[in-house]
């Protein structure tokens, strides 16, 4: 691939991008490298350009880019926000990092989730210099989006805001006005350690835990009926699941605890405290009820839903670019995924979920449609120039 090419072609970006390891840290059997190489990376292709630059690094290691095209005054400031980091590289069918165009895709790992966005992002960031726009547009290029997005907080409590934001996630050129939340804890479940042959002095953890996985499988059954009559179930129903569990020291020995990993996915209208409640009086009557039950609960980490209206000025705006740059017209909907477009909208920045067409996000074989890529940087491109005139 011609290097130079990079700095002005979009496909060529994505695969410079592609090509560069940037998988997170947090993930995997074996840590990726974190962000910091794509960072510079980005930084230097900004530099190029001429465009303002600025890193944004709390934590060692774990980067964030900022890039900012400033207006003349006056206009409105629009956020194009994409992650850097990936999910492992481990699985992956055949080399990751190959970024190898066939057929009128281009594949590799982080191809669709989500450098091809940032690469759409980065060259509409490009034109919208030329545009002598008055508001500002700004490229935000964050770290960790696949772990607990501590690069978009990083970013929100460094003072970046803007007038409305676009997070360029693969969604098939659709305009994603809505997601889950989730809040993600875990639960102890106490027994009492013994040699395997004395049952009058152990009490089995594990035993006990299933009483609790039994509860939560009612729950979760609950939770979908409540939605039956929803005609998106899948995005607008909360739902929960036991993700991890571990117990136990050795087969020969009664296990003193058991620890579940449970996710709670939710919708608008849920709270922390509403969803932790659930779980505690599950686990209250079971204490109550189960000879020897004991636990702990604790949220380990909660990240709020997301929605917009699909009537507000901004999605129609987007939907005008998004029809002009594709020659038709997008769905607007809600997605069961999580996005960092929650941060954003906390922080007093609404804005959409909307990218390219790309398959197999975090499978063994990942690829992005190159001329989604494509049309999605015009789209960009226009929307910044009207947004921001």
């Amino acid at each position: 691939m011609d290097s130079d090419k990079a700095y002005y072609d979009v496909v060529a970006l994505t695969q410079a991008l592609v090509q560069i390891d940037s998988s997170n840290p947090g993930l995997g059997t074996v840590g990726g490298p974190g962000e910091t190489t794509i960072a510079r990376y980005i930084k230097a292709w900004l530099d190029r350009h001429g465009i303002e630059s600025h890193w944004i690094e709390p934590v060692a290691g774990r980067p964030s880019l900022v890039g900012v095209v400033r207006g003349s005054g006056g206009g409105q400031s629009l956020m194009l926000n994409g992650h850097t980091d990936t999910v492992t590289l481990l699985g992956y069918d055949g080399d990751p990092l190959s970024g190898e165009i066939m057929n009128g895709c281009l594949y590799g790992r982080g191809s669709a989730d989500m450098k091809s966005g940032l690469a759409a992002a980065m060259i509409a960031l490009v034109r919208a210099k030329e545009l002598h726009l008055r508001g500002d547009v700004l490229l935000a290029a964050v770290a960790d989006e696949e772990g607990p997005s501590i690069g978009t907080e990083q970013v929100i409590r460094a003072g970046w805001r803007a007038d409305a934001a676009v997070v360029a996630e693969p969604t098939e050129m659709a305009i994603v006005n809505n997601h889950k939340g989730f809040v993600l804890f875990e639960v102890d479940i106490h027994g009492l350690a013994s040699h395997g042959s004395r049952p009058d002095l152990g009490i089995d953890a594990i035993v006990k835990a299933g009483y609790f996985l039994v509860e939560l499988g009612r729950l979760a059954h609950e939770l979908r009926s409540r939605y039956d009559n929803q005609t998106e179930p899948e995005t607008s129903a909360p739902n929960v699941h036991a993700g991890i569990i571990k117990g136990g020291e050795e087969i020969s020995s009664y296990p003193a605890r058991c620890t579940i990993g449970v996710e709670r996915r939710t919708v608008a209208g849920e709270t922390i405290d509403g969803v932790t409640a659930e779980l505690e009086t599950i686990l209250k009557n079971l204490e109550a009820t189960v000879p020897d039950f004991k636990y702990d609960l604790r949220v380990t980490i909660s990240r709020p839903p997301y929605k917009i209206s699909s009537s507000s000025d901004f999605v129609q705006q987007v939907l005008k670019h998004a029809s002009e740059a594709t020659g038709r017209d997008p769905t607007i909907k809600g997605e069961t995924y999580w996005t960092d477009m929650a941060l954003l909208s906390e922080a007093g920045i609404p804005g959409v979920i909307w990218g390219p067409t790309g398959y197999g996000l975090h499978s063994k074989k990942e690829w992005v449609e190159v001329d989604s890529v494509r049309q999605l940087t015009e789209a960009f491109t226009m929307l910044a120039a009207d947004f921001c005139k």
